[in-house]
C-alpha cells in the first residue's frame, strides 16, 4: 500500500500526462483527420494542391502538446512492416533544433528514415535524396515543430530559399507528400508574399485567452483539473476578477494555465 508521499507522487504524474481537452484540440483533431483524407484522396489522384498544414501559436499556447497527442491518437500513423518486411513509416515528426539549418534538417530525416546523410554532400543533392527516401518510406505526412527556427537568419533570401525547399516537398514525382508545419508567428512569414505557398497551405491559429471573452473557458480548465486532482474550486477563483488576473499571470496561454492550475493543485495537496 502506498503512502501520502507516493500517492501524491503518482496523481503528479498521472496528472502531468493526461491531455486536458478544449475545443481548440478537438478542433485540431478534426483538422488533421481531414488533412489525412485528402492526403489518401491524392494517393488515389484526387484531392488539390493544399498539402501544408500550418498550426501556429505563440509558446504556452498547447499546441505543440495538442498536436502530439492528435498525432499519436491515429494507429494509421504509426511505422509497420509491409508483405516484404520493409519498415513503412506513413508519418515522421521531427522537432527543428535551434541550430538547425536547412542542411542539418535534410540529414536529420534521413538518418530517422534509416537513410545515410553525409555533410560532404551539396544541400540540394541531399534533399533530392531526401524526397526519394521520404518516397520509398511511404511517408506521407511530415511534421516540423517549431518551423520557425529554420529562418532564424531572418534575411529574406533565407526566407525565399526555405519556400522554395517545403515548395519542393510538395512537387515529389508520384508522391504527394503532405507537410505540416507548427511553431510561433514567425512561420506565418513562409505564406506571405509569394501566393504559390498560401495557394497550398492551410492555417490554424492556436490563440491566446481573454477575460472577459473567455472566462467560461478559464473556469472548466480550472474544474476539469481540480477535479481530476480531487479537489473542488474556491468561491474566489470563480469570479470574472480572478479570471482576468489568471490570463494576465499566464499573458492567456492555454498550455500555461493548465500548469499553473496543476502546480497550485499539487501544492493544496501536499499540505
Amino acid at each position: 500500500m502506498m503512502n501520502k508521499s507516493e500517492e501524491l507522487r503518482a496523481l503528479r504524474v498521472r496528472e502531468s500526462r493526461r491531455i486536458v481537452s478544449t475545443p481548440l484540440t478537438k478542433h485540431l483533431r478534426v483538422r488533421i483527420d481531414e488533412f489525412w483524407e485528402h492526403a489518401r484522396d491524392c494517393m488515389l489522384g484526387g484531392g488539390s494542391r493544399r498539402r501544408t498544414l500550418a498550426i501556429i501559436g505563440e509558446s504556452g499556447t498547447g499546441k505543440s502538446t495538442a498536436l502530439k497527442h492528435v498525432l499519436d491518437s491515429f494507429e494509421e500513423f504509426k511505422p509497420y512492416r509491409n508483405e516484404h518486411n520493409e519498415t513503412i513509416i506513413p508519418m515522421l515528426s521531427i522537432e527543428v533544433e535551434y541550430t538547425n539549418t536547412p542542411k542539418d534538417l535534410a540529414i536529420r530525416i534521413l538518418r530517422k528514415l534509416g537513410a545515410d546523410g553525409s555533410y560532404r554532400s551539396n544541400e540540394t543533392v541531399l534533399y533530392d535524396e531526401l524526397k526519394n527516401q521520404l518516397r520509398a518510406s511511404g511517408t506521407i505526412l511530415l511534421h516540423l515543430d517549431e518551423a520557425q527556427h529554420l529562418k532564424k537568419g531572418g534575411s529574406s533570401h533565407a526566407v525565399m530559399g526555405l519556400k522554395e525547399r517545403f515548395k519542393s516537398f510538395l512537387v515529389i514525382e508520384n508522391w504527394p507528400l503532405h507537410l505540416i508545419l507548427s511553431g510561433v508567428e514567425d512561420v506565418s512569414e513562409l505564406f506571405t508574399g509569394d501566393q504559390q505557398m498560401p495557394n497550398r497551405s492551410n492555417v490554424m491559429r492556436f490563440d491566446t485567452l481573454s477575460a472577459p471573452a473567455d472566462n467560461k473557458r478559464i473556469q472548466d480548465i480550472l474544474v476539469d483539473v481540480a477535479t481530476n486532482c480531487g479537489l473542488q474550486l474556491d468561491k474566489a477563483l470563480t469570479t470574472d476578477d480572478f479570471h482576468g488576473r489568471l490570463v494576465k499571470a499566464t499573458g492567456g496561454g492555454i498550455g500555461t494555465l493548465i500548469e499553473m492550475a496543476r502546480a497550485a493543485c499539487f501544492k493544496a495537496l501536499s499540505k
